[in-house]
């Protein structure tokens, strides 16, 4: 239903990098495999799943299955991602600059960021946000956000919990819209914002210098109304999911929006937020300026995020203040996408 046809292949080259994949490897025509990743042997690529190896290696190993939406990226130059053999990646789940072991199952709406360590023979159970940094042993059972270890379990209870379907709490499925693309209508501000060739838009959108809309966006509205405002130097990150219900949704300068974040109505997100990977928006939230949604977070209807503050969990609340480093880190990551809006520019302009 939400297929578009496009003439771009899987695979797409990324500087002087082409993704090494193995014969046998199985992907959807709906997938993108990008730059410098290396895919071994039986592996199977399902409906929308990014791999993006824009900087550092991303290496995944024999007999894997990446399900629908799944994400999977890399810190810039700064930190690749490793991931095993005979791994599991449910669907609509983020892996992120991160080592995952051999035999690893990671539940629906997961996300795994930066620096972690997943050992092998370890199940990570849905909705579940791994800190970056965070390191767990073989033979974990691992929930929570943030993650916890559950208990220690062996091969047996691997095999078995293998063989379940995983439940959620999230079915991002229902956040996907029937797209009227003959609704749609994209005004840039001057010509060098970067829109994915595979996104989907159905809605109105205007973009300012330096934005861009990444690898299977969906943007949408209902009807013949509502718009997405995206300002000078704002991303929206690979698999996000935009429904504007037919009003608007307005991102301010230099926002970070991470990868799989739903945005469910009318929303204002000021200059400099960070919106983190695998979050949810409901209808008339707003987030002020240099304010912070933490990684799988669910921010509930009519919720504003004061200037300067960290919101975080589910429903979304009050965690902390964003540390001045943490305003240097953020604006370096947001730098490092205007950069990168420039070179795919070049790549598939």
């Amino acid at each position: 239903m939400l297929e578009k046809k496009n003439n771009i292949h899987p695979r797409i080259k990324f500087l002087k990098y082409f993704p090494t994949i193995a014969k046998n490897v199985s992907i959807s025509s709906s997938a993108k495999i990008i730059g410098n990743s290396n895919i071994k042997k039986n592996t199977k690529i399902s409906d929308n799943v990014i791999i993006r190896g824009d900087g550092e290696k991303i290496e995944i190993g024999e007999n894997c299955l990446f399900e629908k939406r799944s994400t999977v990226h890399v810190a810039s130059d700064l930190l690749g991602t490793k991931i095993g053999n005979n791994c599991i990646i449910e669907q609509y789940s983020i892996i992120h600059a991160c080592l995952i072991g051999n035999n690893v199952k990671v539940g629906e709406n997961s996300v795994v960021m930066d620096g972690s360590t997943i050992g092998d023979y370890s199940v990570i159970l849905p909705d579940t946000l791994i800190p970056p940094g965070k390191k767990f042993d073989r033979f974990s059972l691992i929930s929570g956000s943030p993650a916890k270890l559950i208990r220690n379990i062996d091969t047996n209870y691997y095999y078995k919990f293998n063989n379940l379907k995983s439940k959620t709490n999230l079915r991002f499925n229902k956040y996907l819209k029937k797209i009227n693309q003959n609704f749609q209508s994209i005004e840039l501000d001057v010509d060098n914002t970067f829109i994915a060739p595979d996104a989907l838009i159905g809605c109105k959108i205007f973009t300012k210098p330096g934005s861009s809309i990444w690898f299977s966006t969906v943007l949408q509205s209902p009807d013949n109304k509502g718009s997405v405002y995206l300002g000078s130097g704002s991303n929206i990150q690979d698999n996000s999911i935009f429904n504007t219900k037919g009003k608007d949704i307005d991102i301010g300068d230099r926002v970070t929006i991470g990868h799989n974040v739903i945005i469910d109505g009318k929303c204002k997100i000021y200059n400099d937020a960070v919106i983190g990977m695998g979050s949810i928006l409901e209808e008339n939230c707003i987030v002020e300026k240099n304010a912070f949604v933490g990684a799988n977070s669910y921010v509930k209807t009519n919720t504003v995020v004061p200037e300067g503050k960290i919101y975080a969990g589910n429903p979304a609340k009050f965690f902390r203040e964003v540390s001045q480093q943490e305003k240097e880190f953020f604006s370096l990551g947001q730098k490092i996408y205007e950069k990168l809006t420039l070179e795919y520019l070049k790549t598939l302009g």
